[in-house]
Protein backbone atom coordinates (compact mmCIF):
# COMPACT_ATOMS: atom_id res chain seq x y z
CA UNK A 1 0.00 0.00 0.00
CA UNK A 2 1.18 3.40 -1.12
CA UNK A 3 1.74 5.31 2.21
CA UNK A 4 4.00 8.83 1.80
CA UNK A 5 1.75 11.67 0.37
CA UNK A 6 4.55 12.09 -2.04
CA UNK A 7 3.99 8.74 -3.63
CA UNK A 8 0.26 9.05 -3.51
CA UNK A 9 0.41 12.32 -5.56
CA UNK A 10 2.85 10.19 -8.39
CA UNK A 11 0.52 7.79 -8.60
CA UNK A 12 -2.26 10.17 -8.90
CA UNK A 13 -0.61 12.75 -11.34
CA UNK A 14 0.96 9.17 -13.45
CA UNK A 15 -3.29 8.69 -13.95
CA UNK A 16 -3.10 12.71 -15.15
CA UNK A 17 -0.53 11.91 -18.06
CA UNK A 18 -2.53 8.85 -19.48
CA UNK A 19 -5.69 10.93 -18.89
CA UNK A 20 -3.86 14.30 -20.83
CA UNK A 21 -2.30 11.08 -23.72
CA UNK A 22 -6.36 10.83 -24.96
CA UNK A 23 -7.48 14.27 -24.76
CA UNK A 24 -4.08 15.24 -26.30
CA UNK A 25 -5.05 12.55 -29.17
CA UNK A 26 -8.11 14.16 -29.72
CA UNK A 27 -7.21 17.30 -30.11
CA UNK A 28 -4.47 16.68 -32.27
CA UNK A 29 -6.98 14.47 -34.40
CA UNK A 30 -4.87 11.44 -33.91
CA UNK A 31 -8.28 9.98 -32.29
CA UNK A 32 -11.73 11.29 -32.24
CA UNK A 33 -14.30 12.06 -29.28
CA UNK A 34 -16.35 9.26 -31.05
CA UNK A 35 -13.69 6.69 -30.94
CA UNK A 36 -14.39 6.66 -26.85
CA UNK A 37 -17.19 4.50 -27.63
CA UNK A 38 -15.10 2.17 -29.14
CA UNK A 39 -12.94 1.57 -26.53
CA UNK A 40 -15.42 1.94 -24.00
CA UNK A 41 -17.18 -1.29 -25.89
CA UNK A 42 -13.65 -2.56 -25.98
CA UNK A 43 -13.37 -2.14 -22.38
CA UNK A 44 -16.75 -3.27 -21.30
CA UNK A 45 -16.95 -6.30 -23.42
CA UNK A 46 -13.33 -7.37 -23.36
CA UNK A 47 -10.68 -6.18 -21.78
CA UNK A 48 -12.47 -5.64 -17.80
CA UNK A 49 -14.38 -8.68 -17.51
CA UNK A 50 -10.59 -10.39 -18.09
CA UNK A 51 -8.89 -8.49 -15.55
CA UNK A 52 -12.26 -8.65 -13.20
CA UNK A 53 -11.99 -12.27 -13.65
CA UNK A 54 -7.90 -12.51 -13.33
CA UNK A 55 -8.04 -10.67 -10.20
CA UNK A 56 -10.87 -12.66 -8.83
CA UNK A 57 -9.46 -15.68 -8.65
CA UNK A 58 -6.83 -14.90 -6.92
CA UNK A 59 -8.19 -12.60 -4.17
CA UNK A 60 -9.49 -13.55 -0.96
CA UNK A 61 -13.38 -13.25 -0.63
CA UNK A 62 -15.43 -13.30 2.80
CA UNK A 63 -18.33 -12.27 3.95
CA UNK A 64 -17.56 -9.19 5.36
CA UNK A 65 -16.61 -7.36 1.64
CA UNK A 66 -20.58 -7.53 1.78
CA UNK A 67 -20.33 -4.55 4.11
CA UNK A 68 -18.19 -2.27 0.99
CA UNK A 69 -21.07 -2.06 -1.43
CA UNK A 70 -23.69 -1.55 1.86
CA UNK A 71 -20.84 1.37 2.51
CA UNK A 72 -21.10 2.64 -1.36
CA UNK A 73 -25.00 2.88 -1.13
CA UNK A 74 -25.40 4.62 1.93
CA UNK A 75 -23.14 7.17 1.19
CA UNK A 76 -24.28 7.72 -2.65
CA UNK A 77 -27.34 7.77 -0.43
CA UNK A 78 -26.67 10.41 2.04
CA UNK A 79 -24.91 12.39 -0.82
CA UNK A 80 -28.03 12.24 -3.64
CA UNK A 81 -30.56 13.79 -0.13
CA UNK A 82 -27.82 16.07 0.31
CA UNK A 83 -27.73 17.26 -3.22
CA UNK A 84 -31.32 17.56 -3.60
CA UNK A 85 -31.88 19.82 -0.39
CA UNK A 86 -29.09 21.88 -2.22
CA UNK A 87 -30.30 21.57 -5.90
CA UNK A 88 -33.73 23.09 -4.51
CA UNK A 89 -32.18 25.64 -2.39
CA UNK A 90 -30.60 27.04 -4.90
CA UNK A 91 -34.05 26.46 -7.46
CA UNK A 92 -31.84 24.74 -10.47
CA UNK A 93 -34.36 24.04 -13.19
CA UNK A 94 -35.94 20.39 -13.57
CA UNK A 95 -32.80 19.56 -15.88
CA UNK A 96 -30.16 20.87 -14.86
CA UNK A 97 -31.48 19.37 -10.91
CA UNK A 98 -31.65 16.18 -12.22
CA UNK A 99 -27.69 16.45 -13.71
CA UNK A 100 -26.74 17.94 -10.49
CA UNK A 101 -28.07 15.36 -8.55
CA UNK A 102 -26.31 12.02 -10.87
CA UNK A 103 -22.97 14.21 -10.75
CA UNK A 104 -23.27 14.97 -6.97
CA UNK A 105 -23.92 12.04 -5.63
CA UNK A 106 -22.26 9.09 -7.95
CA UNK A 107 -18.48 8.60 -9.00
CA UNK A 108 -16.33 7.27 -11.78
CA UNK A 109 -15.59 4.19 -8.81
CA UNK A 110 -14.71 1.58 -12.14
CA UNK A 111 -12.49 3.57 -15.10
CA UNK A 112 -10.70 6.03 -12.44
CA UNK A 113 -11.56 3.84 -9.26
CA UNK A 114 -9.97 0.80 -10.54
CA UNK A 115 -6.76 2.07 -11.72
CA UNK A 116 -6.14 4.17 -8.47
CA UNK A 117 -7.11 1.58 -6.11
CA UNK A 118 -5.03 -1.03 -7.76
CA UNK A 119 -1.65 1.76 -7.44
CA UNK A 120 -2.72 2.62 -3.85
CA UNK A 121 -3.71 -0.95 -2.48
CA UNK A 122 -2.19 -3.32 -4.72
CA UNK A 123 -4.00 -6.61 -6.13
CA UNK A 124 -4.96 -8.17 -2.59
CA UNK A 125 -7.31 -5.47 -2.16
CA UNK A 126 -8.40 -4.66 -5.44
CA UNK A 127 -11.56 -6.83 -4.79
CA UNK A 128 -13.05 -4.31 -2.22
CA UNK A 129 -12.82 -1.89 -5.21
CA UNK A 130 -14.77 -4.08 -7.45
CA UNK A 131 -17.44 -4.76 -5.07
CA UNK A 132 -17.92 -1.59 -4.23
CA UNK A 133 -18.17 -0.25 -7.59
CA UNK A 134 -20.45 -3.62 -8.93
CA UNK A 135 -22.50 -4.44 -6.01
CA UNK A 136 -22.62 -0.41 -5.21
CA UNK A 137 -22.13 1.90 -7.79
CA UNK A 138 -23.73 -0.18 -10.01
CA UNK A 139 -26.71 -1.15 -8.54
CA UNK A 140 -27.61 2.01 -7.89
CA UNK A 141 -26.99 4.35 -10.91
CA UNK A 142 -29.32 1.40 -12.86
CA UNK A 143 -32.03 1.85 -10.12
CA UNK A 144 -31.98 4.84 -8.96
CA UNK A 145 -29.75 6.60 -10.88
CA UNK A 146 -32.12 5.85 -13.83
CA UNK A 147 -34.96 6.53 -11.59
CA UNK A 148 -33.71 10.32 -11.25
CA UNK A 149 -32.83 10.76 -14.79
CA UNK A 150 -36.76 9.39 -15.47
CA UNK A 151 -37.95 12.23 -13.26
CA UNK A 152 -36.42 15.20 -13.97
CA UNK A 153 -35.54 14.63 -17.85
CA UNK A 154 -37.89 13.68 -20.52
CA UNK A 155 -39.25 11.02 -22.14
CA UNK A 156 -36.07 8.41 -23.17
CA UNK A 157 -35.93 4.81 -24.35
CA UNK A 158 -36.81 2.68 -21.56
CA UNK A 159 -34.34 0.88 -20.21
CA UNK A 160 -34.76 -2.91 -18.64
CA UNK A 161 -33.21 -2.28 -15.29
CA UNK A 162 -32.70 -5.49 -13.95
CA UNK A 163 -31.45 -6.86 -17.74
CA UNK A 164 -28.95 -4.41 -17.35
CA UNK A 165 -27.81 -4.97 -13.74
CA UNK A 166 -27.43 -9.10 -14.41
CA UNK A 167 -25.96 -8.90 -18.10
CA UNK A 168 -23.35 -6.18 -17.25
CA UNK A 169 -19.88 -7.96 -18.20
CA UNK A 170 -18.10 -7.02 -15.76
CA UNK A 171 -20.70 -8.27 -13.16
CA UNK A 172 -20.88 -11.93 -15.22
CA UNK A 173 -16.85 -11.56 -15.24
CA UNK A 174 -16.47 -11.49 -11.39
CA UNK A 175 -19.61 -14.38 -10.26
CA UNK A 176 -17.35 -16.20 -13.18
CA UNK A 177 -14.55 -15.94 -10.74
CA UNK A 178 -16.02 -16.38 -8.04
CA UNK A 179 -17.19 -19.58 -9.01
CA UNK A 180 -14.20 -21.05 -11.09
CA UNK A 181 -11.63 -20.18 -7.75
CA UNK A 182 -11.67 -24.01 -6.86
CA UNK A 183 -10.84 -25.38 -10.26
CA UNK A 184 -7.46 -25.50 -12.06
CA UNK A 185 -7.58 -23.65 -15.00
CA UNK A 186 -4.84 -24.25 -18.06
CA UNK A 187 -1.97 -22.14 -17.91
CA UNK A 188 -2.24 -20.57 -21.63
CA UNK A 189 -5.81 -19.66 -20.45
CA UNK A 190 -5.03 -17.74 -17.32
CA UNK A 191 -1.97 -16.23 -19.76
CA UNK A 192 -4.54 -15.07 -22.25
CA UNK A 193 -6.41 -13.83 -19.74
CA UNK A 194 -4.30 -11.83 -17.89
CA UNK A 195 -2.98 -10.52 -21.42
CA UNK A 196 -6.80 -9.50 -22.55
CA UNK A 197 -7.10 -8.25 -18.38
CA UNK A 198 -3.28 -5.59 -18.73
CA UNK A 199 -4.62 -3.75 -21.57
CA UNK A 200 -7.73 -2.42 -19.81
CA UNK A 201 -5.49 0.87 -17.32
CA UNK A 202 -4.35 2.26 -20.41
CA UNK A 203 -7.56 2.02 -22.58
CA UNK A 204 -9.32 3.34 -19.84
CA UNK A 205 -7.40 6.58 -19.51
CA UNK A 206 -7.12 6.70 -23.24
CA UNK A 207 -10.87 6.57 -23.29
CA UNK A 208 -11.53 9.35 -20.36
CA UNK A 209 -8.95 11.53 -22.19
CA UNK A 210 -11.16 11.32 -25.17
CA UNK A 211 -14.48 11.47 -23.34
CA UNK A 212 -13.05 15.29 -21.41
CA UNK A 213 -15.04 18.32 -22.59
CA UNK A 214 -14.35 21.62 -22.40
CA UNK A 215 -17.85 22.39 -22.30
CA UNK A 216 -19.39 25.67 -20.48
CA UNK A 217 -18.36 26.16 -16.83
CA UNK A 218 -18.47 29.92 -16.54
CA UNK A 219 -22.24 29.15 -16.97
CA UNK A 220 -22.56 26.63 -14.04
CA UNK A 221 -19.82 28.55 -11.60
CA UNK A 222 -22.22 27.78 -8.37
CA UNK A 223 -23.80 24.29 -9.23
CA UNK A 224 -20.27 23.10 -10.52
CA UNK A 225 -18.61 24.45 -7.46
CA UNK A 226 -21.51 23.15 -4.90
CA UNK A 227 -20.58 19.28 -7.43
CA UNK A 228 -16.90 19.89 -6.67
CA UNK A 229 -17.96 20.02 -2.69
CA UNK A 230 -20.50 17.54 -2.73
CA UNK A 231 -18.47 14.58 -4.93
CA UNK A 232 -14.86 15.31 -3.65
CA UNK A 233 -15.09 16.56 -0.17
CA UNK A 234 -18.36 15.54 1.12
CA UNK A 235 -18.69 11.85 -0.69
CA UNK A 236 -15.59 10.38 1.29
CA UNK A 237 -16.60 12.28 4.62
CA UNK A 238 -19.54 10.65 4.80
CA UNK A 239 -17.37 7.33 3.93
CA UNK A 240 -14.92 7.80 6.21
CA UNK A 241 -17.68 8.49 8.79
CA UNK A 242 -20.35 5.48 7.70
CA UNK A 243 -17.42 3.23 6.85
CA UNK A 244 -15.86 3.48 10.18
CA UNK A 245 -19.26 2.14 11.48
CA UNK A 246 -20.14 -0.43 9.39
CA UNK A 247 -16.29 -2.15 8.84
CA UNK A 248 -15.14 -1.21 11.69
CA UNK A 249 -11.15 -2.31 12.57
CA UNK A 250 -10.55 -3.01 8.59
CA UNK A 251 -8.70 -0.17 7.81
CA UNK A 252 -7.99 -1.70 4.36
CA UNK A 253 -11.81 -2.13 3.51
CA UNK A 254 -12.44 1.61 4.87
CA UNK A 255 -9.51 3.03 3.02
CA UNK A 256 -10.41 2.22 -0.31
CA UNK A 257 -13.70 2.88 0.40
CA UNK A 258 -13.24 6.47 1.08
CA UNK A 259 -10.73 6.34 -1.79
CA UNK A 260 -13.92 5.47 -4.43
CA UNK A 261 -16.15 7.81 -2.76
CA UNK A 262 -13.82 10.50 -3.41
CA UNK A 263 -13.98 9.77 -7.23
CA UNK A 264 -15.13 12.46 -9.93
CA UNK A 265 -18.69 12.74 -11.75
CA UNK A 266 -19.14 9.44 -13.53
CA UNK A 267 -18.83 9.62 -17.13
CA UNK A 268 -21.79 6.90 -17.90
CA UNK A 269 -24.05 9.95 -16.23
CA UNK A 270 -23.39 11.89 -19.70
CA UNK A 271 -25.03 9.03 -21.32
CA UNK A 272 -28.29 8.89 -18.97
CA UNK A 273 -28.17 12.63 -19.90
CA UNK A 274 -28.45 12.37 -23.42
CA UNK A 275 -30.78 9.52 -23.22
CA UNK A 276 -33.14 11.70 -20.90
CA UNK A 277 -32.64 15.28 -21.93
CA UNK A 278 -30.98 16.25 -19.10
CA UNK A 279 -28.44 19.22 -18.88
CA UNK A 280 -25.57 17.68 -20.76
CA UNK A 281 -23.55 20.75 -21.45
CA UNK A 282 -23.55 21.19 -17.34
CA UNK A 283 -22.76 17.20 -17.21
CA UNK A 284 -19.69 17.33 -19.63
CA UNK A 285 -18.56 20.84 -17.23
CA UNK A 286 -19.37 18.43 -13.79
CA UNK A 287 -17.07 15.37 -15.54
CA UNK A 288 -14.36 17.40 -17.14
CA UNK A 289 -14.06 19.85 -13.53
CA UNK A 290 -14.42 17.17 -11.23
CA UNK A 291 -11.55 15.02 -12.94
CA UNK A 292 -9.20 17.23 -13.19
CA UNK A 293 -10.15 18.51 -9.06
CA UNK A 294 -9.81 15.08 -8.20
CA UNK A 295 -6.42 14.66 -8.99
CA UNK A 296 -5.70 16.77 -6.06
CA UNK A 297 -8.56 16.04 -3.48
CA UNK A 298 -7.85 12.56 -4.07
CA UNK A 299 -4.01 11.68 -3.28
CA UNK A 300 -4.43 15.04 -0.43
CA UNK A 301 -7.69 12.81 0.94
CA UNK A 302 -5.93 9.49 1.22
CA UNK A 303 -2.96 11.29 3.15
CA UNK A 304 -5.19 12.73 5.16
CA UNK A 305 -6.89 8.74 6.25
CA UNK A 306 -3.54 8.03 6.72
CA UNK A 307 -2.34 10.24 9.47
CA UNK A 308 -5.81 9.50 11.13
CA UNK A 309 -5.55 6.33 11.36
CA UNK A 310 -2.02 6.81 12.87
CA UNK A 311 -3.11 8.94 15.55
Amino acid sequence: MAGSGLELFSITFSVVILISVGFVAKKSGLLKAEDASILNNIIIYLTLPAMIFEKVLVSTISLNLWKVPVTALVVMSVCLFVALLVGKGISLKAKTLGAFLLAAAIGNTGYLGYPISLEIYGSQHFIKALFYDIFGTVIFIFTIGLYVAEVYGEEGAKINRLKEILTFPPLIALVAGILLRGFSLPPFLVRAIEHLGAATIPLIMLSIGLSLRLGEVGRYKLPLALTCLLKLILSPLVAYFIGGAILAADVFSLGVCVLEASMPTVILSLIFGLRYKLDTAFLSAAILLTTLISMVTVPTGQYLLRMAMRG
